[in-house]
């Protein structure tokens, strides 16, 4: 398969700005710092962080094992969590997401060139963020729905911060049970995401399918758009035929495969960019 054929109405709601870009970790995953190193996508991030739990029993640790055996991450987060010193934890969340000094990739470049009018991410880390550092960007987190809401309707490009920011690691969503309890706290921000869906393409990028930020998200807005107007997600090829269905189905998400390997997102996402400078120029799209 290897190289993605883009949509043209998706190239297309792309240069017209109607497309919403939303980021994980995978995007992220593609910086790297002086030396070398990349943030931690999820499976590594849940093996790594094990190390964390405090006195746990063998049956904690066969229950998390089995979990992450499954790719059910969510679950194994969640008990991850519970069973670690909250100290320790947030330690641990700011040395990978914060103080890694990453620089944007090619990736998070191309990106900020498609110039989509609003990118939410469920990324803590501010990569993204501070390559979009100037007066044509505000960023937002889930607790200022107003923020966004009054900005979205002004000039500037908006970056919406869905699960928080590594700023704030007591606010951060990353359990199953703090997204639950954000959304009876923090109900008008996922209105507004849910309107959002309806009214705009979404393009997930940097996600697998089961990614528990993405599974999250999806099980509260589903069923926000008709089979005709479908949202894309961009994932490596080799999954399952009837788990792309059941996206499909489900979600209303249509799978863009690339391969063979992760290396070949970056000339996927460059080959997007340049898609969509070419039609606004033919089109005369400011």
């Amino acid at each position: 398969m290897g190289k993605i054929n883009w949509p043209e109405n998706l190239i297309e709601e792309l240069a017209y700005r109607r497309t919403i870009l939303f980021l994980g970790s995978g995007v992220s995953a593609t910086a790297k710092n002086e030396e070398g190193k990349s943030p931690e996508t999820w499976g590594r991030f849940l093996e790594n962080i094990k190390a964390l739990i405090n006195n746990p029993t063998q049956e904690d640790i066969k229950f998390i094992d089995e979990m992450l055996a499954q790719e059910n991450y969510l679950l194994a987060l969640q008990a991850i969590y519970d069973l670690s010193d909250s100290g320790a934890y947030s330690k641990y969340l700011k040395d990978n997401f914060s103080r890694g000094k990453f620089n944007p990739s090619p990736v998070h470049k191309a990106i900020k060139e498609i110039e989509s009018k609003i990118v939410i991410t469920t990324n803590f880390d501010k990569i993204y963020d501070n390559l979009c550092n100037d007066d044509s960007y505000v960023r937002y987190d889930y607790q200022r729905t107003k923020s966004i809401i009054s900005n979205i309707k002004s000039p500037e490009n908006i970056i919406i911060k869905a699960h928080g920011t590594i700023d704030d690691t007591d606010e951060i969503i990353f359990t199953s049970k703090q997204y639950y309890k954000n959304q009876e706290k923090y109900p008008e921000f996922y209105s507004l995401l849910k309107s959002l869906f309806l009214t705009h393409t979404v393009l997930f990028l940097g996600y697998s399918l089961n990614d528990p930020d993405i599974n999250l998200v999806l099980q509260s807005i589903r069923n926000t758009s008709s089979p005709a107007s479908p949202h894309y997600i961009v994932i490596k090829e080799g999954i399952s035929k009837h788990i792309i269905k059941h996206w499909e189905h489900t979600y209303n998400v249509r799978c863009l495969e690339y391969g063979p390997s992760y290396d070949n997102f970056e000339e996927n996402i460059e080959e997007l960019k340049d898609l969509v400078i070419g039609m606004r120029e033919d089109r005369q799209i400011p």
